[in-house]
């Protein structure tokens, strides 16, 4: 795979996205969707174009972030980011430390469990339990399919699951087998199962962003309201922002000093009009142009 597959067409993607979504955005929306990509603009010309994203469990490029600016479906990458923020958020919250947010390979294990019978996979939460000093809640996120993110949290107080699926579908019968023998085994108590309620995608791509929305909103209402299904690329804009926040605020700088292939690729003022993106003279060149130029001005250390 070459430098620029690898590293540059993901952000020429993510500005071409940006700029077709600036122009065609509808009056009701218009403003709120630009202040939106000012700000991603903004931030997105702060942080280098290759580095490790810092103040998240899984260590990833800063590349991977593009993701969040286009439809594309969001993978475990983009989902453990998300379910890391809310993990950081619940603990400045009274009560969250009885809240325990688990990344997505949780089920996995659980799984893996199940099909061996076995429990050294999942000891650690299984001792947490039996001794009575774990959670009261835990959420996290299921692939079904390998194509299909849904919501899932197990809250021990009500001694019941809750599932959300943005395509309004009844769990299968194998997870609710694993979850059920799982909770059984350790706790000794049956446990019902209740719909979490959540924004119904009307796409190909929200199930992602939709999933995650409803566990943070059943924890977080206040801050995290159910998206609207008309918002839902605003809503990846503004997870987008929050992760470069935390990734800048760990990193300990906020202005990189000189200037990156970001700050040029995501600068307004040069930005050509997106009224002429979908021309053959225009597109890509340019912007692949603008990429060879400014990746002579950054650091060996960043072409890794």
């Amino acid at each position: 795979m070459t430098l620029r597959t690898k590293y540059l067409e993901p952000w020429i993607q993510a500005r071409e996205n940006l700029e077709r979504r600036d122009w065609l955005s509808k009056d009701k929306e218009k403003e709120e969707t630009q202040t939106l990509i000012d700000k991603v603009y903004n931030a997105l010309g702060s942080i280098s174009w290759s580095a490790n994203i810092r103040g998240f469990s899984n260590t990833e490029r800063t590349v991977t972030l593009a993701t969040y600016c286009t439809d594309e479906w969001l993978s475990d990458i983009q989902e453990n980011q998300m379910l890391d923020l809310l993990q950081r958020r619940l603990q400045h919250e009274p009560g969250g430390q009885q809240i325990k947010v688990e990344s997505v390979y949780f089920y996995i294990l659980l799984k893996r469990g199940y099909d061996a019978r076995h429990f050294t996979c999942i000891w650690e939460t299984r001792h947490a339990l039996s001794s009575g000093l774990g959670p009261s809640c835990i959420g996290f996120l299921v692939n079904v399919n390998r194509n299909h993110w849904v919501a899932v949290i197990v809250n021990f107080n009500s001694r019941s699951i809750l599932y959300g699926d943005s395509l309004n579908q009844e769990p299968p019968n194998d997870m609710l087998a694993i979850l059920h023998w799982w909770m059984h085994h350790h706790t000794g108590h049956r446990f019902t199962t209740r719909s979490l309620e959540i924004t119904y995608q009307k796409d190909a791509f929200s199930c992602g962003l939709l999933s995650f929305n409803a566990l943070a909103h059943h924890f977080l209402p206040m801050e995290y309201p159910l998206i609207a299904v008309s918002n839902v690329r605003n809503g990846r804009l503004k997870i987008l922002l929050d992760i470069i926040d935390q990734h800048l605020d760990q990193a300990g700088v906020r202005h990189l000093q000189g200037r990156t292939l970001l700050t040029s690729l995501f600068d307004r003022a040069s930005s050509p009009s997106v009224k002429n993106i979908s021309s053959p003279s225009l597109n890509p060149k340019p912007l692949l142009t603008l990429c060879d130029q400014k990746v002579l001005y950054l650091p060996k250390a960043r072409l890794g």
